[in-house]
């Protein structure tokens, strides 16, 4: 059993037999989105619109905790997602009900969010979950926040927790643990990774809903790129023609080299852990092996899982979402660890 299981005494993954595959896993998870009472248990949101230093703005929605609790979970969603992700429900739910305040950050321009941006969101915008942080910081300056971010996001989320261990990022927020799920640490591994044949179906959802995005995003921002008129086939196509040049960058490879979390993760000082399944169709394994073992990070790699699923047997009946109650328990092992220290 991998250690960190073991710490926070919880079931290895085991998925239902015939969902075994990644693919099956990643795209069963997009229609066994929740159980039903989710949708009934989150509706009483407190919405919120933070202004960035460079006045575009992010919008928040907070989840009250269902009983009186000091910790405060902020979750960052993946590329082309929102609020209303389907993780990111289940979320705000299972902390909610757990006693965690909950916070789901829209990326610029994502969600309620969309036409409160003037620039498009990418997977190294760390700054912007900074301000974020350092704003609910001065709502509730005495709660500790953990940072849970699911694949681009998690990029994000790592990121930012590197550079706050080079000190790159003047700190002024409860920031004191991260959780990173489905992590593209190598962004150009994955993206190449994800142009490949057998992820044909992957590659063009993800097309399909960002050149919707950019349909709506037109009439915001000045200058954004008329998809139509460009030959766009892969991720790689528009991370090189949009994502790169209209966020200062020279290119895709300038993107993914500057942006990639990977080279950040030996400078992470807060506790973090990190959830991968090798069978994920679009994430690089490579990477997750080199990491350096340092004390205050939990690897947790499964054989099986796919992309930010991890549909199988838990410790409760009628949930099926292992990957959920793996967040939670590390989390509550964490607030069991610091109200030992005092």
């Amino acid at each position: 059993m991998p250690p960190v299981l073991k710490k926070i005494d919880f079931r290895p993954f085991d998925p239902f037999p015939f969902f075994k595959s990644g693919h099956t896993q990643t795209i069963l998870s997009q229609f066994f989105s929740s159980i039903p009472t989710i949708k009934n248990n989150i509706k009483n949101n407190i919405n919120h619109y933070v202004t960035l230093s460079d006045k575009d703005t992010i919008f928040l929605a907070e989840t009250p905790p269902k009983n009186s609790s000091n910790r405060i979970a902020l979750l960052v969603h993946g590329l082309t997602g929102s609020q209303e992700s389907s993780y990111m429900k289940r979320g705000a739910y299972y902390l909610s009900q757990a006693g965690y305040r909950v916070f789901r950050m829209n990326l610029r321009g994502c969600g309620p969010g969309l036409y409160h941006a003037k620039k498009l969101y990418h997977s190294g915008q760390s700054q912007d979950a900074q301000e974020v942080l350092n704003w609910i910081s001065k709502q509730y300056p005495f709660s500790p926040i953990t940072l849970i971010g699911f694949s681009l996001g998690a990029n994000l989320s790592l990121k930012l927790a590197g550079e706050l261990g080079k000190k790159l990022h003047p700190v002024s927020s409860n920031l004191d643990s991260v959780i990173a799920v489905s992590p593209p640490l190598n962004l150009a591994a994955s993206v190449r990774l994800l142009s490949h044949k057998k992820n044909k179906f992957f590659n063009q959802y993800f097309l399909e809903r960002l050149r919707q995005d950019m349909q709506k995003k037109r009439k915001l921002i000045a200058n954004l790129p008329n998809l139509s008129r460009l030959k766009i086939k892969t991720l790689l196509d528009f991370d090189d023609q949009v994502t790169g040049p209209c966020n200062g960058f020279k290119n895709a490879q300038d993107y993914y080299q500057q942006c990639s979390s990977a080279p950040y993760i030996k400078s992470i000082t807060l506790p973090t852990l990190i959830l991968h399944a090798e069978d994920d169709p679009f994430i690089a394994n490579a990477d997750f092996y080199r990491l350096e073992k340092i004390s205050n990070l939990d690897l947790l790699i499964t054989k099986s899982g796919g992309h930010l699923s991890w549909i199988g047997k838990t410790d409760q009946a009628f949930n099926f979402r292992w990957m959920d109650r793996v967040i939670l328990k590390w989390i509550n092992w964490l607030d069991a660890q610091n109200s030992k220290s005092f």
